[in-house]
């Protein structure tokens, strides 16, 4: 699928802007050794169009802002 125009719209702006509407959240990236792990980024899926969207933190490789990018390696492909 492509993805939806709200979808478009928010990449690359700022991580503060709010998801749209579509967006459920579904969980959060992070990295670091135990104990002093990092928070990357939210992770949301469109219901819309499916597309995965990740608000990230100032640690993430592409700090504050929105972007879009693959299903997380473990959220289950099936419900």
């Amino acid at each position: 699928m492509e993805p939806c125009d709200a979808c478009r719209a928010l990449v690359g702006k700022p991580s503060t802007v709010a998801p749209h509407g579509d967006l459920a959240a579904a969980g959060f990236c992070t990295s670091g050794s135990p104990g002093h792990m990092t928070r990357v980024s939210n992770n949301w899926n469109c219901t819309v169009c499916g597309s995965w969207l990740y608000q990230n933190t100032a640690d993430n490789v592409v700090p504050n802002k929105w972007t879009m990018g693959k299903r997380p390696l473990d959220w289950p492909e099936d419900k």
